[in-house]
């Protein structure tokens, strides 16, 4: 029985995860995943927090501007 529990639990965890990649292929997912990944890697070089999260959100507007640019 516990091994049906486990299974169950591991089972959950792969639809979480697949409902994360899922949104992660949207351009909204794209933008923040960008952005998220861009300010951690700031914040590991060494940069502080809020100078990495002002360019991260500066680069995630401008890749947001580009992506969802309208076709007029």
């Amino acid at each position: 029985m516990a091994f049906l529990t486990r299974w169950l639990q591991f089972l959950r965890f792969l639809e979480g995860l697949l409902e994360l990649l899922d949104f992660l292929a949207t351009p909204l997912g794209l933008i923040a995943g960008v952005g998220i990944g861009l300010y951690s890697m700031l914040v590991g070089l060494g940069i502080d927090a809020s100078a990495a999260a002002t360019l991260a959100g500066s680069v995630a507007l401008v890749l947001s501007c580009l992506i969802t640019r309208p076709d007029f």
